[in-house]
């Protein structure tokens, strides 16, 4: 499509055109009409006639009309999602316009591929079931309340105290102030789906099937896909999450907002420790859209109003401290937004100096406010533990500052996130720290503040994080990998200071994009120089030392994932 916006105006139908050396050529039109399997016009179909870089989307009334083709014969493909492909012929003559009526059927692949699926077994609900029975016996040595404040798009450049000069953030901002910002914090995936699970597991999203783009809600027409290409759609069962621990461990577990890690029956956020359950089961552009208390309807489809989310959220989510204040809790409050579709508070719509965007994020920012006076309200500020990120990078409706790429990418923007700790008396205040981390190192930081092991069964890639967020020692991680949106393919990964990046263009794993190009798309690894760039220049010639070192981590770690998917720990190994 770009190459055929880039070419050429070709001339009027049924002219010809020569230059010196070239032979005289006739054009013709090429007009049709596209229906649906009811015979109703089809929208939004791809025309593409063969062997001429030309395509064109068919229109509202199903219509399709390409100038000035040379004369001769092509094929003519055309093809809608979740429809069957049609081939013809067409022969254009430049006489007379060529008129092609395409019918396309319905295509049944798909759901007889995905009428065969069988969800991923569970293979370790035993050593699962020992690990939380152990946590049980386990007293830990302190109980913080842990709240986890999760904005969903989010980008690294959104808030005023990562350098944003439209948007309003004076609660974030002062949450910074008064605890440490990361700067080299990561989610583990660009996009939303992964990223939850590791934040919660401990462990790359890889390793719980969760790597491949984002789970739908079963009855989605992209749910019946992934089923059909042998993909999961929720958390395999024999997943440790984060909250499940804590509840064993004697606290009081709730998510306010989005879970976005299955919709299915035993895979909600209840059956996964958590008490309470008050949100959404996927993003806010997922149909039906509806809000729940535990595992009923609270708030249909039809009366939801986003404006209110972010309103509705803060207010169950102080409910819940202001219910449990007496007694530890971990709280994740996983809000919408600013993922799209964009909806402001109405009290508030239109004040911001950042658009609609803006307006959307510091409504965020006044619910932060709102829960940070609510823990002071109730006592127990100087005991709780506050994380304030976000589950990838910013699309383009937001900022990523100075970094390169947006969610769904692998370059920086879209997973270099804001971090900001607070904790008071225990953790300094208004300070910065760079350092590499990632959303995996939530659950073991956590578990080694409390004193409580992690499960051995299974490999957590996460580490330990406090003293590094406290200033009090380096990363604990010689290197993080990234793993492709689409795919979930491990395809760069980053030292201290060096980022190597594959780029060989390869096929794809994609969704919607099956088939690689020659065109476009990257066709070199690169190396990157994290200190002193933004992934502009490639310096694997001036090191290639490093790229090797770095690729050859990058191999090790796609070699352990093949060779054991799930990361299972053998007894005695």
């Amino acid at each position: 499509l770009m190459l055929s916006s880039c070419m050429r105006s070709p001339p009027p139908a049924g002219s010809s055109e020569s230059e010196p050396g070239e032979i005289n050529e006739t054009f013709g039109v090429l007009r049709g009409l596209v229906t649906g399997p009811l015979g109703k016009p089809l929208a939004g179909a791809t025309v593409e006639v063969q062997d001429t870089l030309r395509a064109v989307l068919t229109g509202a009334d199903g219509t399709f009309h390409f100038d000035g083709l040379p004369q001769g014969t092509y094929s003519v493909i055309v093809r809608r999602f979740g429809l069957k492909s049609n081939v013809q012929e067409v022969t254009i003559s430049g006489a007379e316009d060529a008129v092609l009526p395409v019918s396309l059927a319905p295509n049944d692949y798909f759901a007889r591929r995905a009428a065969a699926y069988r969800p991923i077994e569970a293979e370790r609900m035993q050593q699962k079931t020992d690990y939380l029975n152990r946590i049980a016996s386990l007293p830990p040595s302190q109980t913080p309340n842990i709240v986890v404040i999760f904005f969903d798009d989010l980008g690294y450049g959104d808030l005023g105290v990562y350098g944003n000069r439209l948007i309003q953030t004076p609660s974030i901002d002062r949450a910074a102030a008064e605890g440490v910002m990361l700067t080299e914090f990561y989610s583990a995936s660009p996009v939303c789906t992964p990223s939850r699970a590791a934040l919660l597991s401990g462990r790359y999203p890889v390793r719980a099937h969760a790597a491949n783009h984002v789970f739908f809600p079963d009855s989605h027409p992209v749910a019946t896909l992934r089923k059909a290409r042998g993909l999961a759609n929720a958390l395999p069962r024999d997943e440790i999450l984060l909250p499940e621990v804590l509840q064993r461990a004697g606290y009081r577990t709730a998510l306010v907002g989005k879970w976005h890690l299955g919709d299915r029956e035993g895979h909600r956020p209840n059956a996964f420790g958590f008490d309470r359950f008050y949100g959404a089961l996927y993003s806010n552009d997922m149909q039906p859209f509806e809000i729940y208390s535990d595992e009923r309807v609270a708030v249909p489809k039809q009366d939801v109003d986003q404006g209110e989310l972010t309103r509705l959220y803060t207010r169950e989510a102080i409910r819940f401290i202001k219910a449990e204040s007496d007694q530890p809790f971990f709280l994740y409050l996983a809000h919408a937004f600013p993922h799209v579709p964009h909806y402001a508070d109405k009290a508030y719509a239109g004040r911001s100096a950042g658009g609609l965007y803006g307006d959307v994020v510091e409504d965020l920012d006044r619910s932060v406010g709102d829960l940070l006076e609510t823990l002071k309200s109730q006592g127990i500020d100087d005991d709780t533990l506050v994380i304030i990120t976000s589950d990838n990078g910013g699309d383009f409706h937001g900022s990523v500052g100075d970094l390169r790429g947006r969610k769904g990418e692998i370059f920086e923007g879209g997973m270099r996130v804001p971090l900001i700790a607070r904790w008071p008396g225990r953790l300094p205040a208004g300070e910065t720290r760079a350092g590499m981390s990632m959303n995996i190192d939530l659950l073991p930081t956590v578990l080694s503040l409390l004193d409580l092991p992690l499960p051995t069964d299974r490999i957590i890639d996460g580490r330990d994080v406090f003293d590094l967020i406290a200033g009090e020692s380096a990363s604990p991680h010689e290197t993080l990998v990234y793993l492709e949106a689409w795919s979930g393919e491990a395809s760069a990964i980053r030292s201290s200071r060096y980022k190597y990046m594959d780029r060989i263009q390869k096929r794809s794993a994609q969704l919607f994009y099956p088939a690689a190009s020659s065109i476009v798309g990257f066709t070199e690894p690169m190396l990157s120089d994290l200190n002193k760039d933004r992934e502009a220049h490639n310096l694997i010639e001036t090191h290639p030392d490093v790229a090797a070192q770095l690729r050859a981590a990058l191999d090790l770690f796609r070699d352990d994932i093949a060779a054991n998917p799930r990361g299972w720990i053998e007894p005695g190994s």
